[in-house]
């Protein structure tokens, strides 16, 4: 999809360039609180559905109801033997069962994507173009926007986008990390991992392998599914105005530690716009950088890269998006989380609550 390819090329210098070590294997629990809008169409009741009834996934993806989500990882610098197992024990509370069997994704035979999708700043290298705003403000700050142009840019970073963008296309059932890992996974389709909005990530997770090592993690009281969005200006049940700033007001979200927003638009297939919510410049955050620990939001909320975990409010200046076919925001807030300093494989478990909304643009409702 364009909006994935998007985000993808926005999101490619975020890559971590420290190489792991090369016997270190990671275990990892990623819990994640989602909600998604579309300006100018009111939020979706999924309890009224008829029985049996289920919308796809683009239609969840923007409901409005918040959906909670669980994903958990196991890398390994080998290929698991045949026979392999992987399992965790989760604590009672989070209403999975005892016992969550992760499956095991072995590279040896895949082929990486040749498309790259929609965007492809290479059919066109010298006009291509890239703006780059940053700020709350009302208005667009003096010495912006900043601007890239593709051909202008370093050949290394260009094929590094192209990977990126690559790989926001292959299948969503890819699991390739790195040549000669593997990689153990839940949710399965065995275990589709729906959890349910009372469920609590506190408590001791166990994870039990036949081929690389066992350990044990827990996710203390402030440990525990982040709450969601709750977005009371603007009204999204009406349709945006590009062409005015966009004062976003959210409630609180207790227990994060630092937030960041970001919002992506294409005027033709030529210009990309990015705005983020940073008051300083610094080309290594242009959108959801995942799960990041705690020490590193903190390190990005002294230095005004991310918002403060009890801020509440955000303006994209006025006018950045008029002339946008279409124009979509997120925004992310991290929360606390857990690790061991030495283990193998070495675990930690993160948190963070999300917000999608595709805003109005040229390429929507029929305009």
């Amino acid at each position: 999809m364009l909006i994935q390819t998007i985000i993808a090329a926005s999101l490619v210098a975020t890559a971590s360039t420290q190489p792991p070590p090369q016997d270190q294997a990671f275990f990892a629990i990623f819990a994640e609180t989602k909600v998604g809008r579309m300006a100018g169409m009111p939020a979706m009741d999924l309890g009224d559905l008829p029985p049996g009834f289920s919308l796809p996934p683009e239609a969840m993806m923007f409901s409005g109801q918040a959906v909670r989500t669980l994903n958990i990882r196991l890398w390994s610098p080998s290929i698991a033997p045949p026979g392999a197992t992987a399992w965790v024990a989760p604590p009672a509370g989070l209403k999975q069962g005892q016992r969550l069997d992760l499956e095991l994704y072995r590279p040896e035979a895949e082929k990486k994507p040749e498309k790259i999708g929609d965007f492809d700043p290479d059919s066109n290298p010298d006009s291509f173009t890239i703006k780059i705003y940053w700020g709350s403000s009302d208005t667009v700050k003096p010495g912006q926007p900043k601007v890239i142009t593709w051909s202008g840019l370093d050949p290394a970073y260009r094929e590094a986008m192209r990977n990126q963008m690559r790989e926001a296309n292959a299948s969503a059932s890819s699991y390739h990390y790195k040549d000669g890992w593997t990689t153990g996974y839940w949710p399965t389709k065995k275990q589709p991992g729906k959890i349910d909005k009372t469920a609590s990530l506190v408590g001791k997770y166990v994870l039990t392998t036949s081929y690389t090592g066992n350990v044990e993690i827990e996710a203390p009281s402030n440990v525990n599914f982040l709450a969601p969005f709750e977005i009371s200006a603007p009204n999204l049940d009406d349709e945006i105005d590009l062409k005015k700033a966009i004062a976003f007001r959210w409630k609180e979200i207790p227990n994060a530690l630092g937030l960041h927003a970001s919002a992506f638009g294409m005027e033709g297939k030529n210009t990309l716009i990015i705005w983020v919510s940073s008051e300083v410049f610094d080309d290594m955050i242009m959108g959801d950088t995942g799960f990041l620990q705690m020490a590193e939001v903190r390190d990005y909320v002294s230095r005004n890269i991310f918002m403060a975990g009890n801020k509440a409010n955000v303006t994209i200046p006025a006018g950045i998006f008029a002339k946008a076919d279409f124009a979509m925001m997120q925004m992310t807030g991290y929360g606390p989380g857990a690790a061991l300093e030495q283990a193998q494989p070495l675990p930690r478990i993160q948190t963070k609550t999300s917000l999608m909304v595709m805003l109005a643009g040229k390429g929507m409702f029929g305009k």
